[in-house]
């Protein structure tokens, strides 16, 4: 599994072999101080959690829609990292797919790797090289976009459920859903979302078709029927807005990936033809080049309400993607204080989603001497932090819907194919989820 890729903090901290991380004050700036972990900790068993979960998140996309999906990143990135906008791919749909020299993918993942292992996190990816930050996503987000993409399809189901149209009829109002990435530059999650929208909306339009059939079978037999009489069948399709953000610049990467995933010149298979999602598919995305932890309540606010209207824009899921834990190793107050000025801010039924790595490489290790002087050590894994402030500080104002602390996505190594340079290969995926939804 590759570093985590928050760099929503002030100071981006990335995923590497790690040593000890430095001490924060887990008290100062939070609302209620959390107890540390115990030495014998009674862990729930994995019936016990599974028994608790009220969603399914087993949902998985094609293979071959998998393989559009790796194909948009290398067609995106590998070249040079000329900006392309999305009318340019409009007018132009070779544009970021050929003719451009390749990156030079071994030595950028290897100057990442020498980077992430001494922990200069500035330079490999606050002041990183365009260069370096395509590296990083061709090495890393493409693997994990795969991993996500049947997971966000699991929580677009849930989220859409009340959102239908009125089976019988084909009525009703199309859902406007506002997703925020926490930590999404590096483009696992747009380009995940992409392709479980299409996914989504392809099963969607199955089910649409099957029930219109029904409708217009029953209309027929109505001999007697005059035609104004007949229901007037409507179709409504959802939206989807993708926020992404960032402290690191990564402008360039979301540009090139957003318009990729508009070109029908990426190579792609008969089931599956490119482009990912056309213009017109009600999917659209945005990146902000943030730090979460220093902004105000009102520039929060304007985060996940970015038209002058809520109602008309409204949020309904935030994801924390390998990102939180690091959040959390920054500042343990303004982390809190982030995830309780979001819970003021977010509408009831919002979905709050976290993943990162499993076990004690999201256990944060903070210290302070004794009376004597001697220093102490607790662990407070990130697990716990996190259910602290939304099931205890918050509480009474969100419902753990789904947790699981290990899980593993495998890919199908035989069938992808992902050649984009020595060191950048797909790698399976184990994580934690942890999933909220507002009240």
């Amino acid at each position: 599994m590759g570093p985590s890729k928050s760099n929503t903090s002030r100071k981006p901290s990335k995923q590497a072999p790690k040593p000890d991380r430095k001490s924060n004050d887990p008290a100062s700036g939070s609302r209620r101080k959390p107890q540390p972990q115990q030495q014998q900790h009674q862990k729930p068993s994995s019936s016990d959690e599974e028994g608790a979960n009220k969603i399914d998140i087993s949902s998985r996309i094609p293979l071959t829609l998998q393989q559009l999906l790796l194909n948009v990143f290398k067609a995106a990135l590998l070249q040079s990292n000329t900006p392309i906008s999305p009318a340019h791919v409009q007018e132009d749909p070779q544009a970021g797919t050929a003719g451009e020299p390749q990156l030079d993918i071994k030595t950028l993942i290897q100057t990442l790797k020498s980077h992430l292992y001494n922990r200069d996190f500035e330079s490999a990816f606050a002041d990183a090289s365009g260069e370096l930050l395509s590296a990083y996503a061709l090495r890393w987000s493409a693997a994990r976009a795969l991993g996500y993409a049947g997971l966000f399809k699991s929580i677009l189901e849930v989220l859409t459920q009340e959102q239908q149209p009125n089976s019988a009829s084909g009525e009703g109002q199309p859902g406007t859903n506002h997703v925020v990435c926490i930590g999404g530059g590096a483009g696992a999650e747009i380009v995940a979302l992409a392709a479980a929208w299409r996914d989504f909306m392809a099963d969607r339009n199955d089910e649409m078709s099957n029930a219109l059939a029904a409708v217009c079978l029953d209309t027929a037999n109505g001999e007697g029927e005059e035609e104004e009489e007949r229901p007037q069948i409507k179709i409504s399709h959802p939206t989807l807005s993708v926020t992404a953000v960032d402290i690191g610049d990564w402008s360039t990467v979301v540009d090139r990936l957003s318009s990729t995933i508009q070109s029908p010149n990426v190579p792609s298979s008969k089931s599956h033809p490119a482009p990912l999602l056309p213009a017109q598919s009600n999917f659209t995305v945005d990146f902000n080049r943030l730090d979460v932890l220093s902004l105000s309540d009102s520039e929060l606010d304007t985060l996940y309400h970015p038209s002058k209207s809520p109602s008309t824009t409204p949020t309904t899921l935030v994801t924390l993607m390998f990102t939180l834990n690091e959040l959390f190793s920054t500042s343990m107050a303004k982390a809190t204080a982030f995830l309780l000025k979001t819970t003021d801010l977010l509408q009831a039924g919002t979905i709050l989603l976290v993943a990162d790595s499993p076990g004690s490489y999201s256990t944060l290790k903070l210290g302070k001497n004794d009376s004597s002087g001697a220093p102490q050590e607790r662990q407070y894994p990130m697990k716990f932090l996190l259910d602290h402030t939304l099931l205890s500080v918050a509480k009474g104002r969100w419902e753990k819907i789904f947790s699981q602390d290990s899980r593993w996505w495998r890919r199908d190594a035989a069938r992808l194919w992902y050649d984009v340079g020595e060191g950048a290969g797909l790698e399976d995926m184990r994580f934690q989820i942890h999933v909220y939804r507002k009240l």
